[in-house]
């Protein structure tokens, strides 16, 4: 029986058994997202588009446009079966049956047959987003797309082992621009820094955890958009290309396969569908997508934007203000009353940001898709947005609607209660690696060894050692 997959457009990924398209994940077939920021590296073909328009099984991964994009969901015929993880707040489903379509919840950890010879298995996670497994015949595929394994290595390396290696896949995330990066000092200044170093580290880590899975491919997914506004193609040069992983990747046992490939998962023969590796730049626009930049905020507005911060209590531990400069006038939501902490010693977050995706985002709570976007500027005061701000406001609040302590202690139990293993371990590696050692790097360069300790760290991970660490 003939399996193929073929990596479509962003995270879109194509399942097809003898040639009928079984399962499409996260369509976004054409159009914009993030408020025009992003858009598809290249346009999907006419002939594209109608085999994922006729795919029996959809799955969305999680709530981010490019993933749940609503102009393709619309595109598709109503009553078109949806899987989706089985995700905190039921939203997304609610949302997708009010639309028309047939909505199965997967069970975590269990298999779901699409086909005679396709079936899945989802892994839904604290993150709010979820993995997908799919077993096409005797070849196995990892679609981790932009989530992190939460404590789920040891479990699905022991489904990869179940599988000749040579058929094992893992389709994933690998960028440094899919976040908030667009950070600025006092005034005004860029402190993206350049882009070659980080995009190394994003390709050695995501080869280290091809590894830690035990699997025989990596196949480029989840990251192939451009940016477009003319205020975010300055991120384009943050972009990790098909060239920039072709030299960095460093695990010669693991292939390799570009984006935009059909695969036969019985030869496992590659085809390459977009061989140039061109991106389409003729999306750029000098427009700011809807917005103008110097819109301000009216009286009537600015309340809606105050309640809308102050509804994400958990993250006053942390925060004192939220400030907003929209139209080039600053307003100031205080989380905690201005004289509970020093004027010096305040810890905030200025966003500058044009006003209609602001009020777009107040409507409709998900903060992450202006950060995403990278055409709002961020100053950071005294904090981080990792690991208190963002999980909390986009990830807990924004997707689980959790804002309250009780409310969190809920969420936390939820996952505790069906795998404490796996949330103990997520939670440990959040203060592992957003906490403890971005400390010991920091106190490193204070003291000077920052470049021994970088040498000794690479060797433990088995990333290369480059000159400039030794």
């Amino acid at each position: 029986m003939g399996h193929t997959f073929e990596t479509l457009s962003n995270a879109s990924i194509l399942v097809s058994e003898n040639g009928r398209p079984v399962l499409a994940t996260d369509p976004w077939l054409f159009g914009t997202c993030y408020f025009g920021s992003w858009a598809l590296d290249h346009p999907l073909s006419n002939t594209q588009i109608e085999t994922v328009k006729q795919a029996e099984y959809y799955w969305i991964s999680h709530g981010h446009p490019d993933h749940l994009h609503h102009d393709s969901l619309a595109a598709l015929s109503r009553g078109k079966k949806m899987l989706l993880p089985d995700h905190y707040s039921p939203e997304i489903a609610d949302a997708l049956r009010a639309d028309g379509f047939d909505v199965t919840i997967l069970k975590y950890r269990e298999w779901f047959a699409l086909s005679s010879g396709v079936r899945v298995m989802c892994i839904d996670n604290m993150n709010q987003d979820g993995i997908l497994l799919i077993q096409a015949g005797d070849s196995l595929l990892v679609n981790l797309n932009d989530s992190p394994l939460c404590g789920e290595t040891s479990f699905i390396r022991n489904l990869v082992r179940q599988h000749d290696r040579s058929r094992t896949y893992m389709l994933a995330l690998c960028a440094i621009d899919a976040d908030m990066f667009n950070f600025v000092d006092a005034q005004g200044k860029s402190l993206a820094g350049p882009p070659d170093e980080r995009k190394r580290g994003m390709i050695w880590r995501t080869a280290r955890i091809a590894e830690s899975l035990g699997v025989g491919s990596f196949c480029v997914s989840s990251s192939q958009h451009i940016y477009v506004r003319s205020d975010s193609v300055w991120a384009n040069p943050y972009r990790v290309t098909w060239s920039d992983i072709q030299g960095d990747w460093h695990r010669p046992d693991i292939r390799i396969i570009q984006p935009f490939a059909t695969v036969d998962l019985d030869t496992g023969v590659v085809t390459a569908n977009h061989p140039e590796h061109t991106s389409d730049r003729s999306q750029i626009t000098a427009q700011t997508g809807e917005d103008d930049w110097n819109e301000t905020l009216s009286e009537e507005e600015w309340p809606r934007v105050e309640t809308f911060m102050r509804k994400f209590q958990l993250v006053r531990r942390y925060i004192d203000f939220v400030s907003f400069t929209v139209g080039g006038a600053t307003r100031t939501v205080d989380l905690n009353p201005p004289g509970r902490a020093p004027i010096g010693k305040r810890r905030g977050i200025e966003f500058i940001v044009p006003r209609r995706s602001l009020m777009e985002t107040v409507t409709w709570g998900f903060l992450d898709d202006l950060l995403i976007g990278n055409f709002m500027k961020t100053r950071l005061i005294n904090t981080q947005l990792y690991p208190r701000f963002t999980p909390l406001v986009a990830k807990i609040g924004g997707n689980a609607k959790v804002f309250t302590r009780p409310e969190y202690i809920r969420f936390l139990a939820r996952y505790f209660r069906r795998n404490p293993i796996a949330t103990a371990s997520t939670l440990l590696s959040i203060e592992v690696d957003q906490v403890f050692i971005p400390w010991i790097r920091r106190t490193a360069e204070k003291i000077g060894v920052k470049r021994p300790l970088k040498y000794i760290y690479r060797r433990v991970l088995g990333d290369p050692v480059l000159p400039e660490a030794t």
